[in-house]
């Protein structure tokens, strides 16, 4: 990712500055007569001003892409270890009964097509970039380029407000030497005060307002694309300074380790058996001085509707098994998802964003995601959850792209992690009889 600033000119504080560990989730899925079919996900974590923001990510083939949830890494840390939920039982007391509970984390809420074909049998011009797909996605303005030259390129993003960090044109010619096309990403964010109807009102004014900032994380994004074997493209990374951390979901036919990286850095690993049942089974209860024989059935069917793994891992889910049927189907984009990202930009262009209007757009989407993805997760029993977690060689960032080699770790260290970012378990506490 490679914001558009120039982030290591010496004595310039940049405006966008990278925060936290740098997420990322990677499917990969062997595809008879194919080869291979990949979605790679990520939520940068930057702040700054959002007119700044802006990403390059070069991919082997044009991928299909799509806005994720912003819980999605909490929910795929759910599904590697869900929560327990914990109901605490109290003796009768001369006073009125209590009921509480929370923390019970977020449900997932909420054309078919060929692969793209990227190009032309000759090369480009040295000079020359050609605009594969343009489109907007969210808080994004995507265009999918392939180009001739670094310099091509450079020219390119200067023509449409990007910079171009110096230094990065040996990395990029090594990508426009095999053929790799690239996404380049900048923030679209309109102000709603422009948008928003007043009397004699004719027109819209959608431009981001000045100054906007955001704080944390940005929109994460989804890249769906075909590639024979996995692989995470992070040369162009290291433009951003070293990166602290970065944590890696690998989910794939076998267990993996970043290849040329030592083995300690995978840190949990999990079978697509115990897998689908963490996405499927209740979740266990922690009983505190009681059991349910002590509770009434109300107060039983309180706490059973909060034992749905979905509230842990639901998104993690539905992500998984879309997935699984992308690659089963052998589409780069299924067609629910394409109606979502149609809706989401609906929303944007009048500058309706935030949690409440995805839950008002996401009812009919949750809807159809379920029929869509039903039977596709059973695919989850066949594949293998790797996470890599830790600081990645710079050597190796700058050098070469994220490939992967087969690794079971040591069950004794195979065990389950404290994760901040994790979604937890709900808490009740009831009087005894309640």
């Amino acid at each position: 990712m490679v914001p558009p600033i120039l982030v290591n000119t010496p004595g310039f504080t940049p405006e966008i500055q990278r925060e936290g560990a740098q997420r990322t989730y990677v499917m990969h899925r062997k595809v008879p007569g194919v080869g291979g079919i990949e979605t790679m996900a990520l939520r940068p974590g930057f702040v700054g001003n959002v007119e700044d923001f802006g990403m390059l990510i070069p991919f082997p083939t044009a991928p299909a892409i799509r806005k994720i949830d912003d819980e999605t890494f909490a929910h795929v840390e759910g599904a590697i270890d869900p929560p327990e939920v914990t109901v605490q039982v109290y003796d009768p007391m001369p006073m009125a009964s209590v009921s509480r509970s929370s923390g019970a984390g977020l449900f997932g809420r909420a054309k078919s097509s060929e692969m793209d074909s990227m190009g032309a049998e000759q090369a480009l011009g040295y000079m020359e970039v050609n605009v594969v797909r343009e489109e907007a996605v969210g808080m994004y303005e995507v265009a999918v380029l392939e180009a001739g030259s670094p310099k091509a390129l450079e020219r390119w993003m200067a023509d449409n407000d990007y910079s171009y960090p110096e230094g990065m044109d040996e990395v990029v010619a090594d990508y426009v030497d095999i053929r790799w096309c690239f996404v380049a990403i900048k923030a679209r964010v309109g102000g709603a005060e422009g948008a928003t109807p007043v009397p004699g009102m004719r027109t819209a004014d959608t431009s981001r307002p000045a100054g906007s900032q955001f704080d944390g994380h940005v929109q994460g994004m989804a890249f769906r694309f075909w590639s024979d074997e996995p692989v995470v493209p992070m040369r162009l990374s290291v433009f951003n300074g070293e990166d602290p951390r970065n944590v890696v979901y690998v989910l794939a036919d076998d267990p993996v380790k970043v290849a040329k990286t030592p083995e300690t850095l995978v840190v949990r690993q999990v079978g697509g058996e115990e897998l689908y049942g963490h996405l499927t089974d209740e979740l266990t209860v922690n009983w505190i001085n009681g059991d349910w024989k002590d509770l009434s059935e109300p107060t039983q069917q309180l706490v059973r509707d909060s034992l749905d793994p979905a509230t842990a891992n639901g998104i993690a889910r539905d992500l998984f098994a879309a997935d699984l049927l992308a690659a089963r189907t052998g589409q780069l984009i299924l067609p629910f998802e394409e109606e979502e990202k149609e809706l989401l930009n609906i929303s944007e262009s009048f500058g309706l964003r935030g949690v409440e209007i995805d839950a008002m757009m996401g009812e009919e989407a949750i809807t159809q995601r379920a029929r869509a993805v039903s039977g596709a997760l059973d695919d989850v029993k066949e594949m293998h959850l790797s996470v890599i977690d830790g600081v990645l060689p710079q050597k190796l960032l700058a050098t070469e792209n994220l490939a992967f080699a087969t690794h079971e770790m040591d069950s004794k260290r195979n065990t389950p992690r404290d994760e901040p970012i994790k979604p937890v378990g709900a808490y009740h506490s009831f009087w005894r009889g309640q």
